[in-house]
């Protein structure tokens, strides 16, 4: 029977996940993740994490900031915000509409921070609202950058074959690289203490706690298994 650890908990324990285990975590949920073996996996999630961080230089350099709010107003992003939205049965937290819209759902990141605060001050300030805020804003803006260097971008570039019938091929793309590449950007302009990816526990926290307890288990479960 899995342990029901508190928030706080979850927290401090996944700040010790290295960034190949949340790969592998992200890569488990990738409907795509039966045709990859493991050892191509970890290769995929190395160059897609140097990926994210080569175009956050890269955007940085080019804009000669690391403020993210600047350069989506230099890239001119449309960033909206909106209390909260419900799709189906799932909270969503943010959406990048191409091809210059950027949504940002405002409720999930108070209520996190407000259920950080009745357990541990010192989380707080890691995972302030400004923070998360700008963590999420870099998220969205690097599939936008995707976009426009989609041909070269290795997130974009890298595909794996689906079939090959009498010479007509089907070739996908990956939806995990892109998710990879989007935590190494907005943590590499956010300068982010933490790997973003912990935001999937902590957002959810607070609308389905068990479901987040399960991603929490889930991740651990993949470092257990390396």
């Amino acid at each position: 029977m899995e342990a029901n650890y508190g928030l706080d908990e979850m927290i401090q324990n996944l700040l010790e996940i290295d960034d190949r285990t949340w790969g592998l975590y992200v890569f488990s949920r990738d409907i795509l993740k039966g045709r990859i073996s493991e050892e191509k996996k970890l290769e995929m999630i190395d160059k897609a994490i140097e990926s994210g961080k080569d175009y956050a230089k890269k955007i940085m350099d080019e804009y000669d900031s690391n403020d993210i709010h600047f350069i989506a107003k230099e890239l001119n992003l449309q960033v909206d915000y909106k209390d909260s939205l419900l799709t189906g049965k799932r909270i969503l937290f943010a959406s990048y509409t191409p091809p210059d819209e950027i949504l940002i759902m405002k409720e999930p990141v108070e209520l996190a921070v407000k259920q950080l605060s009745k357990v541990n001050s010192n989380l707080v300030e890691l995972f302030s609202e400004h923070s998360i805020m700008n963590t999420i804003l870099g998220h969205e803006l690097f599939h936008f950058v995707e976009d426009k260097f989609e041909e070269e971008i290795y997130t974009k570039t890298e595909k794996i074959l689906l079939w090959n019938f009498f010479g007509f091929k089907n070739n996908s793309t990956i939806r995990t690289l892109g998710e990879l590449g989007a935590m190494a950007f907005t943590r590499e302009i956010n300068g982010n203490k933490f790997n973003p990816f912990i935001l999937d526990v902590l957002l959810y926290f607070s609308y389905d706690s068990s479901s987040a307890r399960k991603i929490y288990h889930d991740v651990l479960g993949m470092s257990l298994g390396r």
